[in-house]
């Protein structure tokens, strides 16, 4: 049985190899954006694993804004690409530990396809009262049912992100090792 948000992932048009360099950029892109509407938050809040990167480098450029973490499970495995193994819908299975009662908090994920793990954070986020939230991702794709404030651009390709793929030789430990 197949999740409605498989058939998100389904419309993602080839492949996109993404290099730190585009990264960094689309980071700098969301930063000039938060600028331009004058939105300075207090935390920033990433979901977890892939939120974590762009999350941080947000924060670093910001002045080491405080960084919170919550983790949202989407997928059964972990794949690269569009073909993903997905749970009927997304859970958190790690929540803020932190109050973050009257502030304004800045929620960070890598991209939207669907739209389902933003709308669930969203509903999450009500619940623990800040002042103001808004959402950032480094990519959205057209066709997501969740409109972030902002996007370091929109792509219609599924992108392959530098800090999932391993290099210098370095084997992942996950993986079954080939005799």
């Amino acid at each position: 049985m197949t999740s409605a948000a498989e058939e998100f992932y389904k419309k993602s048009k080839g492949i996109k190899n993404l290099t730190w360099e585009d990264v960094e950029h689309d980071t700098l892109t969301i930063i000039d954006k938060m600028k331009a509407d004058n939105f300075d938050p207090d935390i920033i809040v990433s979901i977890a694993r892939s939120g974590l990167i762009p999350a941080s480098m947000i924060a670093y450029a910001m002045g080491n804004k405080q960084l919170y973490v919550i983790k949202v499970d989407f997928s059964k495995t972990q794949k690269s690409g569009a073909d993903q193994d997905l749970m009927k819908k997304p859970v958190i299975t790690q929540e803020l530990t932190n109050n973050i009662h009257g502030l304004k908090v800045l929620v960070v994920d890598e991209m939207v396809v669907s739209g389902s793990t933003l709308k669930l954070v969203s509903k999450y986020m009500e619940i623990k009262n800040p002042a103001e939230v808004k959402y950032a991702v480094l990519y959205k794709q057209p066709w997501a049912e969740f409109n972030p404030d902002y996007a370091g651009r929109e792509i219609e390709e599924w992108p392959l992100y530098p800090w999932k793929e391993l290099r210098n030789n370095v084997l992942d430990p996950r993986a079954k090792e080939i005799k």
